[in-house]
């Protein structure tokens, strides 16, 4: 390699040095990263919807088993975890601002904690322990790591990161203070569930990707659409933090509104009739004394107790009689 070439080479490498930057840098957009975020939170709000309707029963979407779910959920995660990768290396080029860099990292701490904790006030059998925000978070310091490395050495990286992630499943990794790492042997009940492992590859290819290309530059889109995704895409993490308790709870007045059952109802009316129903019961029989049960229970004030297993020796006793009286013959 010449020399010139190498001094190319070299002035292409992402500097990791610390500085203050200029009012000029800090205010520079790039549309195409602005745009391509705001879309992501577009597909990422429609999948969030899909899955509040179906959580409270006004539509039934197979989001765990149907694969296009699967693939859309991947892609929709994928694209952010690139775009977290592709702007790590243009925020280091001209230098890492460390305080705007550790004011961001404090905000994504803070949102990921604030995250959990209302998972696990909403959700306790399911809480958010490590989403994606606590993977942006991670990935964002873990990152720093590899800015210099070069692209092929990245998408190798990348591809043996979700190769692991796949592939292997170590016992010790079941612990709960290593299940963020992602190589446990199971599955972990979790509404967001977005470990080191294997999504880490996708914040390389980022990376690598954000060697090769470089965005033009740009000022505010012209027409309205591209304008839209620009302002989504530069507020990302507000939209992100407020879609979801907006969508959840428009959707579960309108659900109380049109007399949906709740979830926990739902739940058991369907483990109840199948149960009745191997029993040799008739389907509109079975129906019927599972929907007796639900009500008696609610009227009496058990039904909270009876579906989170928290029931004295006296209410036991009470949800047996209604039990045997919704099992009567009408």
């Amino acid at each position: 390699m010449d020399r010139p070439a190498r001094i190319r080479q070299k002035r292409a490498m992402p500097r990791l040095s610390f500085h203050a930057a200029s009012a000029k840098d800090a205010n520079r957009r790039l549309g195409a990263i602005d745009i391509a975020r705001g879309v992501a939170l577009l597909a990422m709000v429609v999948y969030h919807a899909s899955w509040d309707l179906t959580f409270l029963g006004l539509a039934r979407f197979d989001l765990l088993s149907d694969p296009l779910w699967l693939a859309a959920r991947t892609l929709i995660l994928g694209s952010f975890l690139l775009l977290v990768g592709i702007s790590l290396v243009l925020s280091a080029e001209r230098g890492l601002d460390r305080r705007r860099f550790a004011r961001r990292l404090l905000t994504l701490v803070l949102a990921a904690a604030a995250v959990s904790a209302v998972s696990y006030a909403m959700f306790p059998e399911s809480p958010i322990f490590f989403g994606v925000l606590h993977h942006i978070a991670v990935a964002s310091v873990l990152g720093l790591a590899f800015l210099r490395m070069p692209w092929p050495v990245l998408l190798g990286l990348g591809a043996a990161v979700i190769l692991v992630g796949k592939t292997v499943a170590l016992p010790q990794f079941d612990a709960p203070w290593l299940r963020w790492i992602g190589l446990m042997t199971f599955e972990p009940e979790s509404n967001d569930y977005v470990p080191l492992f294997p999504w880490f590859g996708a914040v390389l290819f980022g990376i690598a990707l954000g060697r090769l290309w470089r965005p033009q530059e740009v000022g505010v889109p012209r027409n309205a659409l591209g304008r839209g995704f620009a302002w989504a895409g530069r507020h990302s993490l507000p939209i992100y933090l407020i879609h979801q308790p907006l969508l959840f709870g428009a959707l579960s007045l309108a659900a109380m509104g049109i007399g949906v059952d709740p979830p926990d109802v739902r739940n058991f009316l369907d483990s109840c009739t199948e149960s009745c129903a191997s029993s040799g019961g008739e389907a509109g029989q079975c129906t019927a004394r599972c929907r007796c049960v639900t009500g008696d229970l609610e009227r009496a004030g058990l039904w909270n107790g009876f579906i989170n297993d928290r029931l004295t020796n006296r209410e036991m006793s009470s949800v047996n009689d209604i039990l045997q009286r919704c099992s009567e013959p009408r």
